[in-house]
């Protein structure tokens, strides 16, 4: 999470968390860096939890200066940012034809975080895949049938069960893939779509082990929708963000405190 000019790290099943000093890029930058990948993960080898950060230089239209993303990455055990250097070009962004001009959150999974973004070569929307181990970005298409149009409409990855999932918000309906088979582009299946009933403005964030569908709604309420669009559940909640974590009792390694 970041905060102003602070960062933190936060277990939520622990309470504990550890404010992290930011990076020399973000020190030395200015209002027109554009920070807009963010992930998070954990390295069993070495009990390190490592953090991700993607940024360009943009200007006053949010259009990059240059071609270049600076990639950086923070090991907690080791207490410091590291620049990565990657061998392949990364012609990525985040669209701004519309309103989701925001940081993309990665998914981990299968040792590599995952994001959503815009290749503004190929004028496509994909999934990049950073792998810790190897240090290298590689790209895994979007379905066929995934098509994005100039209309409002929200859009981004999940995960469920062990499986890369890209889902597309559009005039109350909602579509939701599913990639049965990692990095092969034939094994898309489309699982949902469903218009919402009632009409909501939701997204979704998370499956139940039913089947149902959970997400917020403007950010004013948090839905729970069954597999035909029906709203099945409905809470108040005052927040602008929600996400999903996996419950953990692994500490953060030294200089922590309890929240």
């Amino acid at each position: 999470m970041e905060c102003y000019k602070c960062l933190y790290l936060w277990n939520p099943s622990t309470g504990v968390n550890k404010q992290l000093h930011l990076s020399p890029i973000t020190i030395a930058g200015n209002d027109h860096i554009l920070k807009f990948l963010y992930g998070l993960a954990y390295d069993l080898s070495t009990d390190d939890y490592l953090i991700v950060f993607g940024s360009y230089e943009c200007d006053d239209d949010y259009e990059p200066v240059s071609g270049n993303i600076d990639l950086e990455i923070f090991s907690l055990r080791a207490n410091k940012w590291k620049q990565i250097k990657v061998s392949s070009h990364l012609p990525y962004r985040i669209r701004s034809d519309f309103h989701l001009l925001s940081a993309r959150v990665g998914s981990f999974l299968n040792g590599a975080i995952h994001w959503l973004v815009y290749n503004y070569e190929s004028f496509k929307d994909v999934i990049i895949a950073f792998d810790l181990k190897e240090m290298k970005m590689s790209e895994i298409a979007l379905p066929n049938d995934f098509y994005v149009a100039y209309s409002p409409v929200d859009y981004d990855l999940l995960v469920f069960g062990g499986l890369i999932s890209v889902w597309k918000v559009e005039m109350s309906t909602i579509k939701i893939w599913m990639m049965q088979e990692y990095a092969v582009h034939s094994s898309w299946t489309k699982t949902f779509d469903f218009s919402f009933d009632p009409a909501l403005n939701f997204f979704p964030v998370c499956f139940t082990n039913r089947g149902d569908i959970v997400g917020p709604d403007a950010g004013s309420g948090l839905a729970k929708l069954n597999d035909k669009g029906q709203l099945q559940e409905y809470y108040v909640v005052k927040t602008s963000r929600m996400t999903v974590y996996t419950e953990s009792l692994l500490s953060l390694p030294d200089d922590t405190k309890q929240a």
